[in-house]
């Protein structure tokens, strides 16, 4: 094979495997992020906060402010349950 071939032949190849390696990164780094939005959303269930308190943690970002106003109106918190397990 000539030298520009082979050239080509690897520089496709890294640009490829660049590519896929990029998409799973990005993905690895969505799954993450949703799991620990799970996680603290569980955490202030078992605390007993309200599901107002929740969505307004959920919706606000890091250091930026949160209007209460455009939260939606979440009917009253019911008594929460200890769970079964420790």
């Amino acid at each position: 094979m000539d030298e520009e071939a082979v050239v080509a032949l690897v520089g496709a190849g890294g640009l490829f495997a660049f590519l896929s390696i990029w998409v799973v990164v990005a993905y690895a780094a969505y799954a993450w992020r949703a799991w620990q939005d799970a996680k603290v959303k569980r955490e202030m269930i078992a605390r007993g906060y309200t599901a107002r308190e929740i969505i307004a943690v959920v919706r606000c970002k890091r250091q930026s402010k949160c209007e209460e106003q455009l939260l939606p109106d979440v009917p009253p918190a019911k008594p929460v349950r200890q769970p079964a397990y420790g």
